[in-house]
């Protein structure tokens, strides 16, 4: 009984709703039906780009993007979202669909950098 209650507390186990529907619903969508997303980028006020070379973003605007997406204020904090792209298998599921994120501009700050989310023949 003390176990059940633990593994529901939101301390315990953080919502992920925002990372989720990142890795599902932005990344996948990029690497399989990038005409949709892109359509969607374009409807929204965001400052990720569907480039060349793959999709660049920072993390507070791909956080922005996908918790507007997600359309619930309590799905998951900024903090909690980057924790998970760091912690959670990111790179193991992105390698599944035969891609990775790389630091596209480093600007020496997690916040500030640039990010890339390219394909391995990229």
């Amino acid at each position: 009984m003390l176990l059940r209650g633990l593994l529901k507390s939101k301390d315990i186990v953080p919502n992920q709703r925002v990372y989720d529907y990142t890795i599902e619903s932005v990344f996948r969508a990029y690497l399989i039906q990038p005409l949709a997303l892109e359509v969607r980028l374009g409807q929204a006020t965001t400052t990720l780009q569907m480039t060349s070379a793959g999709l660049e973003f920072s993390l507070p605007a791909l956080y922005e993007f996908a918790a507007f997406e997600v359309q619930d204020p309590d799905a998951q904090s900024y903090a909690s979202f980057r924790r998970c792209l760091y912690a959670q298998q990111t790179q193991v599921r992105l390698h599944a669909l035969d891609a990775e994120v790389v630091i596209a501009k480093n600007h020496n700050n997690i916040n500030m950098s640039i990010y890339r989310l390219q394909t391995f023949s990229s």
